[in-house]
């Protein structure tokens, strides 16, 4: 008869031998998981932002009687999340939602970048052809920057 002891004492070396197996992929996501973790979110931020801003209106937010722009929010998610992956993760969740946050916090800034710039940023200027292509373009870059460092980095 095996006993209780030797049983876990075995599941232990298995679970053991499992995770030397795995190294740190457990903990850290591939280049592909990093570049889809970072893009999807981006992509789906500025989509968001856009189809509210076309179809709903503009809102404006004032906390404290000041008026807040995505771009500060998306400043306020960005960085934290790259100062996270500058000094690399601690465990699994934050090795993964940090670049989700990227994402996020990148398509705040970038959707937003050329209203503030190259407009008078008045509320029909949220929804010109002039701050949706500027959307456009930056997040065009953005993406092609994103790939060119997958293309390095790739499995």
């Amino acid at each position: 008869m095996i006993s209780l002891h030797s049983e876990c004492a075995t599941l232990t070396q298995l679970h053991l031998r499992f995770l030397a197996l795995l190294g740190d992929h457990m903990c850290t996501p591939t280049p592909k998981q990093t570049f889809l973790l970072i893009l999807l979110p981006m992509l789906g931020t500025v989509l968001c932002l856009r189809l509210y801003l076309h179809l709903v209106r503009v809102q404006h937010f004032y906390p404290g009687g000041y008026l807040v722009h995505h771009l500060f929010v998306g400043i306020l998610i960005e960085i934290p999340a790259a100062f996270i992956l500058a000094f690399g993760a601690r465990n699994r969740a934050l090795a993964f939602s940090a670049p989700v946050a990227l994402g996020i916090g990148s398509g705040m800034i970038l959707d937003e970048m050329t209203y503030l710039v190259a407009t008078k940023a008045s509320d029909r200027d949220y929804v010109s052809w002039v701050s949706l292509g500027g959307a456009i373009g930056f997040v065009s870059l953005a993406a092609i920057l994103l790939v060119g460092i997958y293309w390095l980095r790739r499995d």
